[in-house]
Formats: C-alpha cells, sequence, structure tokens
C-alpha cells in the first residue's frame, strides 16, 4: 500500500466517519467533512500505534500510521532466533491480562485460566484489538520512517486559533519513509506533510550496556545483551552472570538455571550479604549485589563487600534496559530535542508527552514501569482533546518551563535521578488521572477504572516481590477478576499439575482484595 495524499483524501471525503461516544458506542455517527479534519501521522504500528489509530479514528481524525515490521504486534511479535527484538521464547508477562488491557478491550476477568499469559496470547489480543475496531485500513506495514522535519515558518491546521499569549503557529510536520515492493529490489522513497505527529515507535530499539570497568580488557567469555536472548538451551552447563535485577533479570535467571550450572543475578536491590559477605542463594542462583569491575584474569568482582568473585564465568548478560531511540530526527530536523544515550532522558516534553516547544509532536508511551496499554490510550485521549480544542495547554513559556523542570527533577521519586526521568511505577496513577482531566473524560467510571488498575498491580507487585529473584514464578499462577464498581478484585491461585507442565484450572484458593 503507498501512502498520498490522495489516498487521504478519497478515504476523508465521505460525509460521515464512523466514531464512538465517551461511553463507546460503534454506532454512533459523527458528521465531519474531509476540509475539518487534520491530517496526522502515527510513527510506529505497535500497541502505542494501534491505541492513537483507534483513538484518533474514534474522534474522526483519519491517522496515517507507519510500520516498519511487514506484520502487526510491534515488540509483541516473536522472532525465533532474532537478535534484535526483545521478545523471547520462553516469555510470559509479569502484568495480569486483566490491566494491561486497553480499557476499551476489556480481557480475561473470567475466572478461566491464568492471568499471566503469553507473548502469543498479548499478540492475539492485539490482533483482535485491531480487527474489532478496523484499523488495518489506516496502517501501512513495511514502511520505515527515515526523516521527521518540522517546516519552519509554515502553519498546521492544530495551531491555535488564538495569539492572545504569544504562541507562535506550530509548523507542519514532513515525514519521509521507505517502502519495499514486491516487484522492485530498491525500496520506494516517499514523503508526506502532516499537521499532527504522533510518535509511536517504543523504547526497546536500541539496547543499553553499562561502562563496566574492565569489561573489555579482562573478560574472557561471552558478552550479550538480553534483546539477543531466545532459548535459554544455549547456556547448558555453563556459568552465567546476569547484570540486571529488575523483571527481565528475574526472568532470564530463572530460565537460565534451568540448563545453567550456576547463575548469579547482579541486582542493586539486592537483600544484605550475610556477615560473610555471602550472597542469597536458591538452588543454583545466587543474588548478588551491583557488578562493579572485571579485573585481571577475568575475576569479577561486587559491591557492598561481596565475599565471592567468581573467574569462571562464560557469559555475561546485561539485562541493562534500553535507552530512547529516533532515528529519524537528527540535525536536519529543524527541532530542538534532546535524547542522550545513557541518560534515558527525551527533552523538552511537556507532562511526558507533547513536544513544549510544538505540541503538534507528541511522543506516545514514554514513561516506563506502567500498565502501558492503558496509559498509551489516555495519553492519545489527552492529545485528541488538544486537537479538537476541547483543553488548552499553557502558554509556550510555561510548557518550556515546566518541561526543563522535569527534564532536572530526575523523576519522581527521592533522591531523582536523570535516568529516572519518565520512571513512574506508583506514581502512575495520578498521571493517569491527570491525562483523563486534561480529555475531559474523568469521571466516577473513569477513577473506578484506574483505581482497580492500581489494587491489582500493587497487589500483583507484593505477590512477586516477595519471591526469590530467578527463583520459581509461583505468582504467575494467580487469576484475577475485576471488582469495578468495588474498585476490588478476586484474586483465584492454580496449582501445577504434578504429572505435566499444563497447570489445574481448578482454583485452589479465592480471596477478595480492596
Amino acid at each position: 500500500m503507498r501512502l498520498s495524499a490522495k489516498i487521504f483524501l478519497v478515504v476523508v471525503s465521505s460525509a460521515f466517519l464512523i466514531v464512538t461516544s465517551k461511553a463507546f458506542s460503534k454506532n454512533s455517527l459523527v458528521k465531519m467533512s474531509a476540509s475539518s479534519a487534520p491530517k496526522v501521522a502515527v510513527v510506529g504500528g505497535g500497541a502505542a500505534g494501534l491505541a492513537a489509530a483507534r483513538v484518533l479514528s474514534r474522534n474522526g481524525i483519519h491517522p496515517v500510521v507507519f510500520e516498519k515490521d511487514a506484520a502487526s504486534g510491534g515488540v509483541w511479535r516473536h522472532v525465533s532466533g532474532a537478535k534484535t527484538r526483545p521478545m523471547y521464547k520462553g516469555l510470559r508477562t509479569n502484568l495480569p491480562r486483566e490491566i494491561m488491557a486497553y480499557r476499551e478491550k476489556p480481557w480475561g476477568s473470567n475466572g478461566v485460566g491464568r492471568s499471566y499469559v503469553t507473548h502469543q496470547d498479548v499478540l492475539d489480543y492485539l490482533h483482535e484489538y485491531e480487527q474489532e475496531f478496523d484499523l488495518r485500513k489506516f496502517i501501512s506495514y513495511g514502511t520505515q520512517v527515515t526523516q521527521l522535519t518540522v517546516n519552519t515558518g509554515t502553519h498546521s491546521d492544530l495551531s491555535p486559533h488564538s495569539d492572545d499569549d504569544g504562541e507562535e503557529p506550530w509548523p507542519k510536520i514532513t515525514i519521509e519513509w521507505k517502502e519495499q515492493q514486491k516487484d522492485s529490489t530498491t525500496p520506494e522513497q516517499s514523503s508526506d506533510t502532516f499537521d499532527g505527529v504522533c510518535v509511536c515507535n517504543g523504547h526497546y530499539a536500541a539496547p543499553s550496556i553499562p561502562n563496566l570497568p574492565g569489561l573489555k580488557d579482562n573478560f574472557r567469555g561471552k558478552i550479550m545483551h538480553s534483546v539477543e536472548y531466545d532459548d535459554p538451551a544455549q547456556f547448558e552447563g555453563q556459568t552465567v552472570l546476569c547484570v540486571g535485577g529488575r523483571a527481565s533479570g528475574a526472568d532470564l535467571a530463572r530460565e537460565i538455571s534451568m540448563h545453567a550450572k550456576l547463575v548469579y543475578l547482579s541486582d542493586t536491590t539486592c537483600d544484605p550479604l550475610t556477615d560473610e559477605g555471602q550472597p542469597h542463594t536458591s538452588d543454583n542462583v545466587l543474588w548478588v549485589p551491583r557488578t562493579m569491575a572485571v579485573e585481571e584474569g577475568s575475576k569479577i568482582r561486587f559491591g557492598d563487600g561481596c565475599a565471592v568473585a567468581p573467574d569462571d564465568v562464560d557469559t555475561i548478560v546485561f539485562c541493562s534496559g534500553y535507552d530512547y531511540s529516533f532515528p529519524f530526527i537528527n540535525d536536519q530536523s529543524c527541532l530542538d530535542i534532546q535524547n542522550v544515550p545513557g541518560e534515558r532522558r527525551v527533552k523538552p516534553l511537556y507532562e511526558q508527552l507533547w513536544h513544549a516547544k510544538y505540541p503538534n509532536l507528541a511522543f506516545v508511551g514514554l514513561p516506563h514501569s506502567v500498565v502501558p496499554f492503558p496509559c498509551f490510550e489516555l495519553q492519545m485521549e489527552a492529545i485528541v482533546s488538544q486537537y479538537k480544542g476541547k483543553c488548552n495547554l499553557p502558554s509556550k513559556e510555561e510548557r518550556m518551563v515546566a518541561a526543563e523542570k522535569d527534564a532536572n527533577s530526575g523523576g519522581p521519586k527521592e533522591p531523582g535521578r536523570i535516568q529516572d526521568t519518565h520512571f513512574l511505577g506508583g506514581f502512575q496513577w495520578d498521571y493517569c488521572r491527570k491525562m483523563a482531566k486534561i480529555a475531559n473524560i474523568y469521571d466516577d467510571q473513569m477513577e473506578n477504572f484506574i483505581a482497580t488498575n492500581k489494587a491489582i498491580y500493587d497487589h500483583a507487585g507484593n505477590e512477586r516481590k516477595t519471591l526469590f529473584p530467578g527463583g520459581p514464578d509461583t505468582y504467575r499462577y494467580n487469576c484475577y477478576i475485576r471488582k469495578d464498581e468495588d474498585q476490588s478484585f478476586e484474586v483465584y491461585t492454580y496449582t501445577e499439575n504434578e504429572d505435566s507442565n499444563v497447570p489445574d484450572l481448578s482454583p485452589e484458593t479465592s480471596t477478595v482484595s480492596n
């Protein structure tokens, strides 16, 4: 499918566009002429891009979605043996599906099966979402955006109509892309200009590896990042060091330990060592402090006075996260944006979403340690409310001041650090409320939705945190049932069938939590 202005105009010239009301009635109609609809591009067709396409189209705005992969699903599409995709063979979510779901498309809560699902389950859910809301027609797969350029001096149709606050017109934005044609070996280059752009390209494309003293000069084994990981069988009989103790590090350590001789899980938040400086262990997994250096003879030194210093590690797996990456934004983009590798901070952004100077350019999905899909939805609701003039953002001066303050705050935790600028964690719920209020959709029903998500998230997190990282993941046998009207839930725990790897789907216990 080739994207062009002609295609856009043909689609929106129809007298009626089907959109839904606040209550998501799929049959309501809103009349909108082609001339009144702004042109909006969405970069990325994964979970954030799908949410963008849905919210835009539901509000009568025809999105043009660019997805570089040949198929849908974004990071949730597993490719066996791939070295550049974060999805791996055995991944099961660390969040229950009942809170992962888009608000518009509930998932689970029926008491059947486990709430923690496989990557294939998530991919199937995204396909269903795409099909249910007829989003495929907006997406061009196999189209890679190569350049984003702000056209200074032009006037986007999304610009404020009043210049009372001295707001200069927001410029139109040109997108350039390449698309592989079936009958050609050379990608076809194309471009188009838009009134607004939503960047939804995720943040799992640029692996981050810390600068570990002595790594290059002294380590004799193999070095890899978790993005390269797929099958734990490759570590058969090895001694492995996993650097990074958050969700991916703990999960990889557990999987690898089923094949490896010994696994060290290096975690800055590990439990205190024993008086003799020994780490805590579970079977063949040792939970050790921060990795400080690789010394001569391939000797690994850990922090906090750890007495363990192995010199026989075969493979180091860095489970150290990713940097934000926007390869289509560069010196030719005429855009002030800073994204220094290693800092994990993008600025200047207002509310971690809008470019502070040009709010018709938005970056969806930057906050991390959140429940992502509902967050994408609410960010897009706020963006569309702004597009349609239902909310007024502060003046440019106020946005720039707020963006600078946010970028230098080190995130919401104390003490802050630059790398946590976009961390939310337990602060995400107030952020979701703020997005809903900006979008003018905050009401009792929305509060029940957010509060129930929080209740389940907190319970799931507490269940997970009581377990030894890298050890058995028994929390994943829980099944949640939402009770939004009470801002509570029920949880059922399933047991493993001793004669197979298939869980017994008869609930063992049932509790109600508020």
